[in-house]
């Protein structure tokens, strides 16, 4: 019910990134209860399972949808539940449900790839905190309200801190991504905070923890726009004709097709055996399956998207026609939360 109703109500997506009405689009999340799905009871969320974003995740993939929704809404409600506590919790997290504050997760560090251990400072200041260091690739940034920000506090332990964006406009820089979305870079040269910037304090492998469950939702994400690419390209080859018949009758050609669709499958497998681990696993055997599928997801990924362009040919570089973008999409999704190199390395940690 969930995956058609989400399907049905995404399927303008396409035509709504030409036309960038994108802050139309976040409201209708909210109205939707879809920003609300992994906020607990207590906070007015649904209290959610993952099963429930991973439909969506799956589904805006297949959309080709520009919201931020992992990083916006996945990431940033996990991290605020984490460490805020209070009516702080619960008004950050109204706000994040309701659509009304968009929060930009601000977790990696330029030169330091995928390592979550913060270089950025948060030094005990007067009353407050005056934090210093850089920021990259902060998904949903260029639209986000607030980042929130990870940074090393005077004892060593590591601070989650809510910086309203337009305090670090000064020293913020947004730009495109391949895939049509947005990211921020961001540097903090001695900025100021009062004391309730500061949520909580927490360590890296409770963050870790919550981004596992945005790496599934990146790869189910993925597994949407995978399994859409292959099905338009089916289709393509069925109406093109060339030498008087449709390209599909072509055997090396349907060969490519069904290759595509086994990796495809393969990938939904390894999906479903990642969210079986996450419910029922200890910490380290659900990492180790979040890592398993990343790397069965994206090292599958550009094969199977770049094959459904090459069976295009020229049209599927076009920017009106949506297979090329499914191939930028996953390209960018698979340098967000550790890329396959990483996640290989992670497993084999893992496995000791």
């Amino acid at each position: 019910m969930l995956r058609d109703s989400a399907r049905r109500y995404l399927a303008d997506d396409f035509a709504a990134r030409q036309r960038g009405d994108q802050a139309a689009a976040w409201r209708g999340y909210a109205d939707l209860g879809w920003l609300a799905l992994l906020a607990p009871d207590d906070a007015g969320g649904l209290g959610g399972d993952i099963e429930d974003v991973l439909i969506l995740a799956e589904e805006m993939g297949r959309a080709l949808s520009l919201q931020s929704y992992v990083a916006s809404a996945i990431l940033a409600t996990g991290l605020v539940d984490l460490v805020a506590s209070g009516q702080q919790r619960l008004d950050l997290l109204a706000a994040i449900t309701s659509g009304d504050q968009r929060f930009a997760p601000a977790l990696y560090e330029p030169g330091r790839r995928y390592l979550l251990e913060p270089e950025t400072r948060a030094a005990a200041s007067g009353s407050g905190y005056r934090i210093s260091g850089a920021k990259s690739l902060i998904a949903g940034g260029p639209g986000a309200d607030a980042l929130l920000v990870s940074a090393r506090l005077d004892d060593g332990s590591i601070g989650l801190f809510l910086v309203a964006l337009d305090e670090a406009a000064a020293s913020a820089s947004h730009y495109a991504t391949i895939d049509d979305g947005g990211a921020s870079d961001v540097w903090f040269e001695q900025l100021d905070l009062g004391a309730d910037a500061l949520l909580g304090v927490t360590t890296v492998a409770a963050i870790d923890d919550v981004l596992d469950e945005a790496r599934l939702a990146l790869c189910a994400d993925a597994l949407g726009a995978l399994e859409r690419a292959v099905s338009i390209t089916a289709d393509y080859l069925k109406t093109r004709t060339q030498f008087g018949q449709p390209l599909a009758n072509f055997q090396a050609l349907q060969h490519s097709i069904v290759d595509i669709h086994i990796d495809a499958d393969s990938i939904r497998s390894s999906l479903y055996n990642a969210i079986a681990t996450f419910h029922r696993g200890a910490r380290n055997d659900r990492r180790r399956a979040v890592s398993s599928c990343w790397v069965k997801t994206f090292d599958a990924a550009k094969g199977i998207a770049g094959m459904a362009v090459h069976l295009h040919g020229g049209i599927g570089m076009t920017t009106e026609y949506p297979v090329g973008h499914y191939l930028r999409r996953v390209m960018v999704s698979e340098r967000s939360f550790g890329d396959v190199e990483y996640h290989l390395a992670r497993y084999m940690e893992l496995a000791g």
